[in-house]
């Protein structure tokens, strides 16, 4: 009898820590977060400028300038309009009008993809937390959004969207963001486009469905690649479960 009760009771504290294993921050081996760490590819955009450019500390050039002392090669950070482009120079965050500034052109996404495995080892073994339980990746590199749920150290991967971000000449602001606010519908008469189920990450940047005319038609239904203005594109469909199931103040990383 008492040989049946301690089989019972190791039953129960084999059963009681593998629930507890689950509930804790997920464990990772060396060898798992150096392929992850090696497959993580940044997508920084850089552009050539000339000896003697004038950089300016506003997109207006009555803010003042400096004069560029080499022709070299500089960070793009984001456009105005296509026609200034805020750079990273010696430390220093300036603009430069277009006409100053060579930028290459699209580089095709990468074909290969991450394992589930290597974006949640990513993710919880650099550290990513969020106010929300969601955290969201954008792939630059492979035009991909990774939703992951969950919390700081135990997020696990709930959705991989295919997307299409900015073309180099209007890369999408890479970094650390969170989500403000939302809407169904937007249409820019500057861009001349619009789209639906927006979702604001930072300023002017957002989340949103393929590009549509002012009757909500769609005009460009190419994901996969580099073709927007700056914003995420998804499909109608995946625009439309970011809206609806992602919080405001959701962390949302960019590289």
């Amino acid at each position: 009898m008492h040989r049946y009760i301690l089989c019972f009771l190791a039953v129960v504290v084999i059963v009681t820590g593998f629930s507890l294993v689950n509930g804790r921050a997920a464990v990772y081996t060396d060898e798992e977060i150096e392929t992850a760490e090696k497959k993580v590819v940044a997508s920084p955009v850089y552009g050539e400028i000339k000896k003697g450019v004038s950089l300016f500390e506003n997109p207006d050039e009555n803010s003042g300038s400096c004069l560029s002392e080499k022709r070299e090669s500089v960070l793009i950070l984001r456009d105005f309009s296509l026609k200034w482009y805020l750079i990273k120079h010696n430390g220093d965050e300036v603009w430069v009008k277009a006409e100053d500034i060579s930028i290459p052109k699209d580089e095709p996404s990468a074909k290969d993809s991450l394992s589930d495995r290597e974006i949640e080892c990513f993710v919880n073994t650099r550290g990513f937390e969020s106010p929300t339980d969601k955290f969201i990746w954008v792939d630059i590199h492979r035009q991909q959004v990774y939703i992951l749920k969950g919390r700081k150290g135990s997020y696990r991967l709930d959705m991989r969207i295919s997307c299409a971000t900015g073309r180099n000449q209007s890369p999408t602001t890479r970094g650390l963001f969170y989500v403000s606010d939302k809407g169904e519908w937007f249409y820019s008469s500057r861009l001349k486009s619009g789209a639906k189920f927006w979702v604001r990450f930072n300023g002017s940047y957002l989340f949103h469905s393929v590009a549509m005319d002012k009757e909500g038609n769609v005009t460009d239904p190419i994901l996969g690649e580099k073709r927007s203005s700056g914003c995420v594109r998804m499909s109608i469909s995946d625009a439309e479960y970011v809206y609806r199931n992602v919080r405001e103040k959701t962390a949302v990383w960019v590289n």
